[in-house]
């Protein structure tokens, strides 16, 4: 499960590439399921989330098989 310091990680390494992978996209859709953010955390969530809608962000496939992006 994401931490605070991971999902901060994610959000500054998505911003730098321009790119998350299908992997972390899933993790973002859980943690906001969850309902177990607080109000700053969901923040980032949604930006990030609302980011691959406007094409600001790519999805890069994982293949969780080999456990490496493709």
């Amino acid at each position: 499960m994401l931490t605070d310091d991971n999902l901060t990680e994610i959000f500054a390494q998505a911003w730098h590439e321009g790119r998350i992978t299908s992997l972390e996209r899933q993790q973002l859709r859980n943690l906001l399921l969850a309902c177990s953010l607080n109000l700053e955390d969901e923040m980032l969530v949604n930006r990030l989330l609302y980011a691959i809608r406007r094409g600001w962000l790519t999805v890069k496939e994982y293949d969780r098989s080999l456990q490496r992006q493709l």
